[in-house]
């Protein structure tokens, strides 16, 4: 009866075991030295996990660096044999678990896979120190091989050497080549995992004593290394390996002297962040300040080239705007002074055009005034002595008016004397009828027969200002309306609450919009025979007694096109009153 019960549990085992075990499954072992070094020295391990685990096959797969990566992201091994460095850089990503590691002097002394570094030189070198190494050929294994590299790399660092690795040759696997290069003296140095040197000499690839090893450290090991000692290599299991199998093996190992439990990676990993190399840091910074130091002398000169190129920049551009400013301040001063001297010019010619009516006037007009004054004083007794003695007032009158034209437009030339003048008394003056009387001076009933004049006067205006000034200004709108042939004439007098408004319309079809901006510019006129002088008289002579005048195109009342000048006075005390 046990008897089956030991039979039925053997085969209820089997039948659960048998075909997970029954696979087959791949060991990839990093192969420092190669595939032939590496089958030699690993396959004994591999023959007795098939002796231990019968009922599956393992298989060894040598790999090197970048191989063994490769294998692990495709799946295409379960088991890895490798150092701590490269196991820290798999498991950050594939989450690999240490089932055994090797322990070191437990066996063969040459077959301890302990890690460190030996920095070798050749014996007859003249290289007796580290930073002697300066500007000489280093030789390693890979960039990212942790004793082929890293561990010597951090050494040299220690000793105050900062390895330039763009002058580092990184030979790849085997390991061997390192110091066959060296031999050669194709490179000064190298960097080489340790107890290679004297594995190599034991295998007679290499007397041993034609080399010799850069900072030698004192330690209890059977190897020469230039670094501290890191633990053995380690056997790990890929996270899809079943724990049967992992166990499996985990036990063949372990009843092997050579193997015991996983061994901690805390001070690999210390390292890998020490030398910013952990696969898990993302420090860009330090690695570009890492950088910098490297190249510092080529950084500091191309920031020394910035800092010149900036700084003549600058000097540049502060030259050219002081140098602008300058410019553009005389450019002012110029155009100020063209300005003011053809202003001058035009003050002059206009000076020189009032004073000469006044002197050609004053003349002829003072002798008219006295033969009408001595018309009337003889005419006491003749019969039509009313008559001629209207005909006489009329003419003293107008001589009068006339040289009350003469004196405002000196006065015009010459603010100067307007001012002088300036205490002249004002007189009500009666809109509406100053208008009639300016048409009949005009006499547009025999020189526009054509001509409608539209008077608009709802109540009686009267401003308080020279008479002959408002006569002045509208018989000069009036004229500029007939001689551009309006054929009527809108006159209306209005006011708002702040102002008094006399316009006047015509229907002459208006002026072209180029010549509005240049209305009130003296000697600026659309007329061929125009001197562009009314318009600037008249607004000079309203803006001395307060009033302004305004020039636009409007449609006239019949929908004519039209010119629309409104004359405008204050409705204050001084300048205009309502009655």
């Amino acid at each position: 009866m046990e008897r089956s019960v030991k039979i039925l549990l053997f085969l209820m085992v089997t039948s659960l075991t048998s075909p997970l075990l029954a696979a087959e499954w791949t060991i990839g072992i990093l192969a420092l030295r190669g595939e032939t070094i590496t089958r030699t020295q690993w396959q004994p391990l591999v023959d007795s996990l098939n002796q231990a685990v019968p009922e599956a096959h393992f298989r060894l797969l040598p790999l090197d660096l970048n191989g063994m990566r490769e294998a692990v992201n495709q799946g295409t091994i379960q088991f890895v044999l490798t150092n701590p460095g490269q196991f820290v850089q798999l498991n950050s990503h594939y989450h690999l678990r240490w089932l055994s590691s090797l322990r070191s002097g437990q066996g063969t002394t040459l077959e301890s896979m302990t890690t460190g570094s030996a920095i070798v030189v050749r014996e007859a070198s003249d290289i007796t120190r580290p930073q002697e190494l300066v500007g000489k050929t280093l030789g390693a294994v890979d960039a990212q091989a942790f004793g082929g590299y890293l561990l010597g790399y951090r050494a040299l660092r220690d000793a105050g050497v900062q390895v330039d690795e763009s002058t580092v040759r990184f030979v790849g696997f085997p390991a061997d080549a390192l110091l066959y290069l060296l031999r050669e003296e194709a490179i000064q140095a190298a960097i080489v995992p340790v107890c290679l040197l004297e594995s190599m000499d034991s295998e007679g690839l290499i007397d041993k004593s034609q080399f010799r090893v850069l900072l030698q450290k004192n330690v209890a090991f059977h190897c020469l290394t230039s670094t501290p000692l890191y633990p053995d290599w380690s056997f790990a299991a890929l996270p899809g390996v079943d724990d049967r199998v992992a166990d499996a093996v985990t036990r063949a190992l372990l009843s092997s002297p050579r193997w015991g439990a996983p061994t901690s990676t805390s001070d690999t990993e210390a390292l890998l962040r020490e030398l910013n190399r952990h696969p898990e840091q993302q420090r860009i910074g330090e690695t570009v300040l890492d950088w910098m130091r490297q190249h510092r002398l080529a950084i500091g000169l191309c920031l020394l080239l910035v800092v010149l190129f900036i700084a003549n920049y600058g000097w540049v551009m502060v030259l050219v705007n002081r140098r602008g400013r300058a410019l553009e301040q005389a450019n002012s001063q110029l155009r100020n002074q063209q300005q003011t001297l053809e202003q001058a010019r035009q003050m002059n010619m206009l000076g020189e055009m009032a004073s000469g009516f006044a002197h050609e006037l004053n003349q002829p007009l003072a002798a008219i005034r006295m033969y009408a004054q001595g018309g009337l004083n003889h005419l006491s007794a003749a019969e039509n002595r009313a008559a001629v003695e209207k005909a006489l007032v009329n003419i003293e009158s107008q001589a009068e008016r006339c040289g009350l034209i003469i004196r405002h437009l000196r006065e015009w030339a010459n603010p100067a004397r307007q001012a002088e003048n300036a205490t002249e008394d004002y007189a009500p003056c009666d809109v509406a009828g100053t208008i009639r009387q300016v048409l009949t001076l005009l006499q547009l009933d025999k020189t526009s027969p054509d001509l409608s004049v539209y008077l608009y006067n709802h109540q009686t205006v009267l401003l308080a200002l020279p008479p002959v000034v408002l006569e002045q200004v509208l018989a000069n709108i009036i004229l500029n309306a007939v001689q551009a042939g309006a054929g009527n004439l809108w006159i209306d007098l209005s006011r708002d609450e702040h102002q008094y408004h006399i316009t006047l319309q015509d229907d002459a079809g208006g002026i072209p919009a180029e010549q509005l901006p240049d209305l009130f510019r003296p000697f600026h006129s659309g007329k061929k025979t125009g001197m562009g002088l009314g318009l600037v008289i008249c607004q000079r002579l309203l803006r001395g007694i307060h009033g302004d005048i305004d020039v636009h195109n409007r449609r006239a009342p019949d929908g004519s096109e039209g010119v629309c000048v409104t004359l405008k006075f204050p409705a204050d005390d001084n300048n205009g009153k309502r009655q």
